[in-house]
């Protein structure tokens, strides 16, 4: 059984008048397993904080109602669906034909270390481990591809003019089992510490900063509220959301 501490925290920032952010981080199946999804409802669109609320409600409802199972990748995807399906049912409300947002989920099972994620849009998920950081889950974006591509550069696209355009997102189209709109992984973890987030934290801090304040020897909850400190001290120019999660045998 793997050891397990972990904490989330989500801001409104310093310009936003409402935090279309939510995240869900709970233990599930009599604890053994843990569930973590960063969701950032997609701005401009209308109905983001609604999109971002429903998907957090769906994913944890349809996970909490099964028993516990062996095939986690399967019981995430199925509740990744769920949520975008019944976003996309409400586009009939003329209020909300275009809410959508974007999400990173992850379900770890703690008995055995084996983590399954999906991933929908430009929010994210790193490892940190032997002071590397390095990022699980790729952009769904304009300018994702090109960062990750080495086309441009972190800074670069920290500031691009167009960052925030994002490619896929949950409730734009409605999908079907098997589909490939979902990004998904399957790693085994070895100890190491979980970062998910969403792009007001990556957009404001770099990831420099980030690694130095995940080697400070404090508590996860003291790295998690210097993190989200640190994108308000750069603008908080988003709504920020950060979740930690650190795994040790």
């Amino acid at each position: 059984m793997k050891k397990v501490e972990y904490y989330g925290e989500t801001n409104i920032g310093k310009v936003r008048t409402n935090n279309e952010d939510a995240f869900v981080l709970q233990e599930v199946w009599d604890g053994t397993h843990l569930l973590a999804v960063v969701i950032d409802g997609v701005g401009g669109n209308g109905g983001g904080d609604i999109a971002a609320g429903m998907a957090c409600k769906c994913i944890s409802e349809h996970i909490t109602g099964l028993n516990n199972t062996t095939n986690g990748a399967d019981v995430l995807q199925t509740a990744v669906i769920y949520a975008n399906n019944t976003i996309q049912s409400q586009h009939c409300n003329p209020w909300l034909s275009n809410m959508s947002c974007v999400l990173t989920a992850a379900l770890i099972n703690l008995e055995t270390g084996k983590m399954n994620v999906c991933h929908i849009g430009d929010t994210r998920l790193y490892m940190f481990k032997d002071d590397q950081l390095v990022r699980i889950t790729s952009d769904h974006s304009l300018v994702g591809p090109l960062e990750e591509s080495g086309q441009i550069t972190e800074e670069q696209a920290m500031t691009h003019p167009r960052r925030n355009i994002i490619t896929r997102s949950v409730g734009k189209e409605i999908l079907c089992w098997g589909t490939e709109y979902i990004q998904t992984h399957t790693l085994s973890l070895t100890p190491c510490m979980l970062m998910l987030c969403s792009d007001g934290f990556y957009d404001m801090v770099h990831s420099s900063r980030t690694v130095q304040i995940l080697k400070e020897p404090v508590s996860v909850i003291a790295r998690t509220e210097k993190l989200i400190e640190a994108a308000l001290n750069a603008g908080g120019k988003d709504n920020v959301t950060v979740c930690l999660i650190d795994i040790t045998e």
